[in-house]
């Protein structure tokens, strides 16, 4: 009997030691969820950030800007798109009127009597067929320094009609002319003429085949009395062929040397000039 007793209280002992072993887990009552996966990465997830405020850019657009107006200036339609002057196109126009004995209009608008009555910048030339559909051949007038000179206009007017506002709400102006005045002009009252553009050959005699491209503008107001601030440029003469080359691409680095020359001389304007 005692060596049963021994024995059962040994396996009793032993039970309580195996049992003892393994921790205990808490039971999780009823009701309770546990976090699932994606509870806790949409926790994690770092917030939408907001959309960020409208681009300066888009803000400068969205302002009322003021145009330059363009004309033909002392240049007759056709100066719009780029002209090519040959030296032939000189013998015909003097050959022209020595037959006829009469004046005849140029480009520019003048009259010419006689052969040593013109330039051969005042000759309209003809306009190139294969680039009759490029925007390389419009006057840059038009574009590039039009639209670069409207800057320097809107930041001017701006200023205008900032002051003219100041002063309408302290002089007695009615509501509708304080509106008014606060409104940036949509036009400037300075227009931008035109000046040559065209490829004038070099040599009147001789084989070459050298061009220079030409180009100029003016920043004058009709009526006043002082002339317009000009601008001028000219390239070196280059070989035809080389003008045409690689689709014009001496013509395009021209053409962007002669805009930013007129952008720096005629934006340098005083204010009381636009």
């Amino acid at each position: 009997m005692t060596w049963k007793k021994q024995l059962h209280a040994a396996f009793t002992c032993g039970m309580v030691l195996a049992t003892g072993g393994f921790p205990a887990h808490a039971a999780e009552p009823e009701g309770s969820v546990s976090a699932t996966p994606s509870a806790t990465a949409a926790a994690d997830a770092p917030a939408t950030p907001p959309l960020p405020p409208a681009a300066p850019a888009a803000q400068e657009a969205a302002a009322p800007q003021t145009r330059l107006r363009f004309t033909r200036g002392v240049y007759k339609p056709g100066i719009e798109r780029l002209r090519v002057v040959r030296r032939e196109d000189t013998g015909n126009h003097v050959a022209t009127q020595v037959a006829l004995n009469v004046a005849t209009t140029l480009i520019a608008g003048r009259l010419a009597i006689g052969a040593q009555s013109f330039s051969k910048d005042d000759l309209g030339g003809v306009t190139l067929e294969e680039l009759k559909d490029d925007p390389l051949a419009v006057n840059p007038a038009m574009t590039e320094l039009n639209d670069a000179l409207s800057k320097v206009a809107t930041g001017i007017y701006r200023k205008r009609a900032e002051a003219a506002y100041a002063t309408a709400l302290t002089d007695g102006s009615t509501p509708e002319e304080i509106e008014e005045a606060r409104k940036v002009q949509k036009e400037a009252d300075t227009p931008l003429n035109s000046g040559p553009w065209h490829l004038v050959y070099e040599n009147l005699t001789g084989s070459d085949e050298l061009f220079r491209l030409k180009f100029g503008a003016e920043l004058g107001r009709p009526g006043f009395m002082r002339p317009p601030l000009e601008c001028f440029y000219q390239s070196e003469p280059v070989a035809w062929t080389q003008w045409k080359a690689d689709n014009w691409q001496r013509l395009r680095e021209e053409r962007a040397k002669a805009v930013a020359t007129c952008t720096e001389t005629l934006a340098a304007a005083p204010e009381k000039r636009w």
